[in-house]
């Protein structure tokens, strides 16, 4: 190819880069006032906060590549790490774009363009003569090679897919009994024996399936038991007649993949078929209607192909990298008609789609939310309470969980604990109780998300969880007979019930070698409440790493709060760790630390008190703050930015409402989509500079 790709792709994104940021651009970086309008001001109206252009986070990056183009990569797993603020990755003001993540774009976009657009390789079948083939031992026999000794026969050559491949070999022997010639089939490191007992009359047809990788790779036979008897002159030798290689099996006839993008045939359909491709794809990747000048933009790429002497698909492929790359893929853009006025206004329904998409799937919106968006049904109460309900029925909404649940609960953080493994074997290297540790955090809010009985209370005290058995039995309660979660019931009285008991968030606010009522304390003042401690005193000394004879981590943790510098933090956060101490630093039962009695005593920062976790959990499951908090923390994920004080009385409504409505989460949700913070935004004086 004798296209700058870099420098094309660049010279049609960069000079529109801004501008995409405060308007749809197209060519020659004129404002496309086909798409529709920015609805004007609303009167009035309160200040319902700046949120800045929005970089897709990983998770919204990947699933939006595989919702937009069907790939199963994850390549946001090789960008850099988002940055995190107010407890969650998708805070717009964080998502900064450095020049190694956008390098990272640039080869991201190459490897799911190529991947897309490869045409399909069909199965077929190639056969090998192996008197053409030949080896250096043996004959040509006709139209067979005569192993006459122990050697073989090798075909080399590259395998156009992976997949699953059938090797054939038509072979006979002549005999020397009692034994009969053995085959060895090779394919690449897989080995496979065969014995082969037909004579030439009748040859046998020997098939092995193997799995094999693409690439270059061989394929041998060998004959590995040469033998001559002196008395009979019996001569035992492997003739070979072909080796044949089929697949990959099941390869379908075209690329699902490219069948999306191509909607039509370019070879008939010319300009018209290829600005059609190009327009369907890119509205779906920038999530709004394309005016002319887009698609004039983008069929520049296949103007230079042809005058570089290159094909239409080598330019179809760089328009669709460049799709890739634009503001409006990696950004969620947002339009104020004036970036400087602070004065509310409402989001168009295509901004509302993917605000409600990202928000609720973490990915782009589905053709009915376009649809929805194309009718103007995204502003009516009604019309967004059947959204959220449809949205949360999929199974995409899993992300909820994965993203927001993950974050806010901290089981993504469970990928990353180590627990010591002298004082904790049954944790294991393998994370496999971590992994039914996690299942059981994950299904057991997603029944909160999608219940319409339970409320928020049931957050802190359940009468069910999921269970395995390898989970059960590390909770000391009976295993339910079932190496999958199931929903268990739980006796009254039960030790477990709520996320304070389950072992994936007490296993994360531990130590490796012990628990930390510190951590557990200060996640539940951070998530429960919404009080954030301040920030530790520089150079004050660490916790001895070993608790004396005799003492418990309570004790070294009361000797700690003797400093007065310590007290004002640690008196707050400590006395609710202390509710904990009763589970380990996995989270299993426990009545002794360091071989004394556990405490599990403590207070509230409003000197509450409690004798137990469990009357912990009770005692803040009443607790005002609680919903607020939790309403707050949605808001924050929602919004992709913090919840400010001139958000209080909404915050304060939203909350009232939310109590009212059974404290049930979906409520929540809808809640938050009809609320005015998230159906409109506004500007900032100096542009947010």
């Amino acid at each position: 190819m004798r296209i700058d790709v870099r420098r094309s792709i660049l010279g049609f994104i960069m000079p529109l880069s801004l501008a995409a940021c405060v308007g749809h651009v197209g060519d020659g970086g004129t404002v496309d006032d086909t798409n529709p309008p920015v609805p004007p001001p609303i009167p009035g109206a309160a200040d319902t906060g700046r949120v800045t252009v929005h970089r897709l986070n990983h998770a919204e990056y990947n699933n939006t590549v595989h919702d937009l183009l069907g790939t199963k990569l994850n390549p946001a797993l090789n960008f850099p790490a988002d940055d995190t603020s107010y407890g969650f990755d998708n805070i717009a003001d964080t998502l900064s774009l450095s020049p190694v993540q956008f390098e990272l774009y640039e080869l991201t976009a190459q490897t799911l363009v190529n991947e897309a657009m490869k045409a399909a390789v069909p199965s077929s079948i190639n056969r090998f003569e192996a008197e053409k083939i030949g080896s250096p031992v043996g004959v040509a026999a006709g139209n067979a090679w005569n192993l006459y000794s122990n050697g073989a026969i090798t075909v080399t050559g590259k395998t156009p897919e992976p997949g699953d491949y059938k090797i054939r070999v038509r072979a006979w022997q002549t005999p020397d009994p009692p034994d009969a010639a053995h085959m060895t089939l090779k394919v690449g490191m897989q080995s496979f024996g065969f014995d082969v007992t037909a004579d030439s009359t009748a040859p046998m047809i020997i098939e092995q399936k193997v799995t094999i990788p693409a690439g270059v790779g061989s394929v041998s036979v060998s004959f590995d038991n040469d033998a001559v008897d002196p008395v009979t002159m019996a001569d035992r030798n492997l003739f070979v007649d072909y080796i044949e290689i089929e697949g990959p099996i099941g390869a379908p006839k075209t690329n699902p993949l490219r069948d999306r993008i191509m909607t039509c045939d370019p070879a008939s359909g010319g300009d018209t078929c290829l600005r059609e491709i190009l327009e369907g794809f890119a509205t779906r990747a920038w999530r709004r209607p394309l005016a002319k000048a887009d698609v004039d933009g983008l069929m520049k790429f296949v103007t230079l192909a042809r005058a570089q002497a290159d094909t239409d698909e080598v330019g179809l492929r760089l328009a669709l990298r460049a799709v890739l790359l634009y503001p409006a893929f990696l950004y969620r853009v947002e339009l104020d008609a004036d970036p400087m006025s602070e004065v509310t206004h409402p989001l168009t329904d295509y901004e509302m789609a993917s605000r409600l998409s990202y928000f609720l799937w973490s990915s782009m919106p589905d053709q009915a939310l376009f649809d929805a968006a194309s009718a103007g049904k995204l502003h009516e109460d009604a019309d967004l309470d059947k959204q959220v309900d449809r949205l949360l029925a999929d199974p995409k909404s899993l992300a909820m969980i994965d993203n927001f649940a993950g974050q806010w609960l901290y089981t993504r953080e469970l990928d990353q604990h180590q627990a010591d493994p002298v004082l904790y074997p049954t944790y294991g290297a393998d994370h496999l109780l971590a992994d039914s540790m996690k299942a059981e955090a994950d299904l057991f809010f997603e029944e909160l998300l999608k219940s319409d009985t339970l409320g928020i209370d049931s957050l802190l005290k359940s009468d069910f969880t999921y269970l395995d058995d390898r989970l059960a039995t590390h909770y000391g309660l009976p295993a339910p007979g079932s190496t999958t979660p199931v929903r268990v019931t739980l006796k009254k009285g039960s030790q477990r019930g709520g996320v304070l008991s389950q072992g994936s968030l007490l296993t994360v606010t531990s130590n490796p070698d012990r628990t930390s009522p510190v951590k557990r304390g200060k996640w539940i003042l951070t998530n429960l409440l919404c009080s954030q401690p301040p920030d530790p005193p520089k150079d004050i000394p660490p916790l001895p790493k070993m608790v004396p004879k005799g003492q418990t981590a309570r004790d070294l943790l009361n000797a700690h709060v003797s400093n007065p510098v310590c007290a004002s933090c640690h008196n707050v956060m400590d006395p609710l760790g202390f509710g904990l101490e009763n589970f380990d630093a996995i989270g299993a039962w426990r009545t002794l630390d360091n071989g004394q009695p556990i405490d599990a005593s403590g207070s509230l920062p409003d000197k509450t008190t409690f004798k137990d976790g469990a009357q912990m959990a009770s005692i803040i499951a009443k607790d005002p703050r609680f919903p607020k908090c939790v309403a707050k923390k949605m808001s924050t994920y929602a919004l992709g930015r913090g919840v400010t004080t001139i958000d209080a009385p909404w915050l304060d409504k939203l909350t009232t409402d939310f109590t009212a409505k059974g404290s049930r989460l979906h409520e929540l949700v809808k809640l938050i989509v009809k609320s005015e913070p998230f159906r409109t935004r506004r500007g900032e004086i100096g542009g947010g500079k």
